[in-house]
């Protein structure tokens, strides 16, 4: 999950590790996981204006002409309309898109420049918009690496409902910590964050296939317990104010999804004891 950049350069650089497929076999179609991935693809092409995004790792939105812009600020999350519970005003739109504030929410009132913008569901759609290719490619390959197996594990609602909550609790995670921005954040990664989190408790020495940029290209297996944990540790080198990642979003998803598979976990622990036999006391 990502903030529109402001700017038309924009930080360069990449992911430290890349997992591409884990040792981790499913015995079911992912179908929930399918169909999340192709949801996402299909509104970047054909319902997502293009526009002309410079393809980057950051998944920023580069040099974004109007359309995009104004679409985004009509579907997308804003922390700013969030916490005030009303669409942008043109004073606001102006401040940050032509004058580069990002914090530019005001309690000053005027003319909505998206008047029939329904905030709350922006915290809805904005998990199904992404600002470049390379974003959308990067998210939907941690989902798949990581989602399906959840999937299958858990069911396809749970799942689901997993999925959908996590990103909610990823947008407020970044409303928090920012709540006057007036940048919209677009992106599943805050979802995916709360299904990398239940992954990691639900089967922390699966092995996972990865791609680790430290100097030379390396392609390693790596327990899930170290690769997502050195994900998850990398958002807090993000904190800077410079940086357009909304890693409160991330840590946030992340910890909801650790929280819910620990519930599972215990959950099961619970059922099995139940189930199990009880043992005789011994004879006097």
């Amino acid at each position: 999950m990502d903030r529109v950049d402001l700017a038309a350069g924009g930080r360069t650089g990449g992911p430290l590790v890349i997992p591409i497929a884990d040792e981790n076999p499913i015995t079911r179609v992912p179908w929930v996981t399918l169909l999340l991935i192709a949801t996402c693809v299909v509104v970047y092409f054909a319902v997502q204006p293009t526009g002309t995004p410079k393809l980057d790792w950051t998944g920023f939105v580069e040099r974004t002409d109007q359309e995009d812009l104004r679409f985004v600020v009509e579907n997308a999350a804003v922390p700013c309309e969030l916490v005030q519970q009303r669409p942008l005003t043109r004073a606001e739109y102006e401040a940050t898109f032509r004058d580069g504030n990002g914090s530019a929410c005001s309690d000053k009132g005027g003319p909505a420049q998206s008047p029939g913008k329904v905030v709350l569901l922006g915290a809805l759609l904005t998990m199904f918009l992404h600002g470049s290719i390379p974003h959308l490619f990067g998210n939907m390959l941690f989902l798949w690496v990581f989602g399906n197996n959840v999937e299958a594990e858990r069911g396809r609602w749970r799942y689901l409902l997993l999925y959908l909550f996590g990103g909610i609790v990823a947008t407020a995670a970044h409303v928090a910590v920012d709540p006057n921005s007036t940048v919209p954040i677009v992106g599943a990664s805050g979802a995916i964050a709360a299904v990398m989190g239940a992954y990691l408790v639900c089967w922390p020495k699966a092995r996972v296939k990865t791609i680790i940029f430290f100097g030379p290209l390396l392609l390693r297996k790596v327990e899930a317990i170290w690769l997502l944990l050195v994900w998850f540790g990398t958002q807090f080198l993000l904190v800077s104010g410079a940086s357009e990642v909304a890693w409160a979003a991330h840590v946030g998803g992340f910890l909801f999804g650790a929280l819910v598979g620990l519930w599972w976990r215990s959950r099961d622990q619970r059922a099995a004891s139940a189930l199990s036999p009880p043992i005789p006391a011994p004879e006097p």
